[in-house]
């Protein structure tokens, strides 16, 4: 005969199966969420962006979480009768159910002993004299301070024109069509004018921006009025037969896209660089297109193209975005990551959940292992300019190298989730600087300076 349990131990021991269940459950829906189907891929759709839909406001996600939800539950309660079916009456299968449990576990929050390419912000974009006054004069329009969160763009009768020199034809309609406004405007930008010109006056521009993902950057609104005014401007002046003033206003925006790259500690700033720097480019072909310039003129322009290299550019665009992630995101948790840079988390408890999780789901060093990995060929590739490795490299990363697994699931899920589209952000920059190659080959030419 069966002896009977004693009510209590009956409680206990339903209370540690019922922990098994839970975690068996949780185990099961990663299995399931890595496995290449459809549902898995669903799965890793919720669980990887659908993190704070605990709440009551309406949201496409809210119907499939619900039925989520409840189909754990259910598999919790089938799993639970289960293990209380097969250990319910022996404590020793219990502890021996909890000693399975805890190797997996133990592989799950196993990570790598060390971050194989380990590098600092510090070491990328050092500080100088006058790196700090500079950056300061350079955040007077940044995106939360009141200069750069207040301003309002001057606005056209029309539909805003699009103002990029290229293609040359639509370019001068667009400018003519437009004179009397762009020239009001250009006076109404007087402060950022002045702005721009202030930091000019430094011989560069330091970045002291802290590696954290909800840093305040530099506004783009201001900076992309003043850069498309002050190039319609010069362009308009050139079309009036004043190269030389054309000249003039297009150099301190030319050095201002230049200045910005260098010590840039963010892909932002410096994909700002080097859009401006290649507007400005495309701009000086069409001044000397169109316009007279005078020697002094021409060799101001030359002497502002002047230094850089192409190469290590190429590179410091990829390291100093891994830099970034390294310094930003090292010995974050879960549930920090998201209520720090994922946005509010309704419920205190599910940022304690994810806290308590982490460590079984997030490898953090394997996980900026993988990211140092794809940033290290990329960086070669880019330096290289060998583009057409690109594609192929990234299509890898995503398919192989950063695909969810049981192991490491969130990490992997964050590393698909940090790389930029670098492919544009390539292209842009080899635009630039063959642009750049092709007008110092020009000034450099017959009836130039050299």
């Amino acid at each position: 005969m069966t002896p009977s349990i004693h009510p209590h131990q009956r409680v206990l021991r339903l209370a540690a199966l019922g922990l098994q269940a839970v975690i068996i459950t949780l185990l099961l829906l990663l299995v399931l969420a890595a496995i290449p189907t459809p549902l898995g891929d669903k799965l890793q759709s919720l669980l990887g962006s659908n993190w704070n839909y605990f709440g009551f406001s309406p949201s496409p996600g809210r119907s499939l979480l619900i039925g989520a939800s409840l189909a754990l539950a259910v598999a919790a309660i089938g799993i639970l009768w289960v293990t209380w079916r097969l250990q319910g009456r022996s404590w020793r299968r219990i502890a021996l159910g909890y000693a399975v449990l805890g190797v997996v576990l133990a592989y799950l929050a196993h990570d790598d002993a060390t971050i194989r390419r380990p590098v600092s912000m510090e070491e990328l974009s050092p500080d100088f004299p006058g790196a700090e006054a500079s950056f300061n004069v350079l955040m007077l329009y940044g995106r939360y301070h009141p200069l750069g969160k207040n301003f309002k763009a001057p606005t056209f009768k029309d539909p805003y024109p699009i103002l990029s020199p290229e293609p040359t034809d639509k370019w001068r309609a667009t400018i003519t069509a437009h004179r009397t406004e762009l020239e009001a405007h250009w006076r109404e930008l007087a402060p950022e004018r002045a702005w721009l010109a202030r930091l000019n006056e430094f011989d560069r521009i330091g970045d002291l921006t802290p590696t954290r993902m909800d840093a305040e950057v530099i506004a783009f609104l201001p900076l992309r009025t003043v850069t498309q005014h002050g190039l319609a401007i010069a362009s308009l002046q050139a079309l009036d037969g004043h190269g030389d003033d054309a000249i003039d206003t297009l150099l301190p925006i030319l050095q201002f896209g230049r200045k910005l790259q260098p010590y840039s500690r963010t892909l932002v700033r410096s994909m700002v660089g080097v859009i401006i720097e290649r507007l400005s480019l495309q701009t000086a072909t069409f001044i000397l297109d169109n316009s007279v310039v005078s020697p002094g003129a021409r060799a101001r322009l030359a002497a502002a193209l002047q230094g850089g290299d192409p190469a290590a550019g190429g590179r410091r665009l990829i390291s100093t975005e891994y830099a970034f992630e390294l310094g930003a995101l090292s010995g974050t948790r879960l549930g920090d990551f998201r209520a720090d840079y994922g946005g509010p988390v309704r419920h205190p408890w599910l940022r304690r959940f994810y806290n308590g999780v982490s460590p079984f789901v997030y490898n953090q060093r394997a996980t900026f292992n993988i990211y140092g990995d794809l940033y290290l060929d990329l960086q070669d590739i880019i330096g290289r300019r060998q583009l057409e490795k690109l594609d192929p490299r990234m299509k890898r990363f995503f398919a192989q190298d950063a695909r969810p697994t049981f192991k490491n699931f969130y990490g992997k899920l964050l590393a698909q989730m940090f790389v930029p589209a670098y492919s544009k952000v390539s292209e842009s920059y080899w635009t630039s600087q063959d642009l750049k190659a092709a007008l110092c080959a020009r000034l450099s030419g017959p009836g130039f300076p050299g």
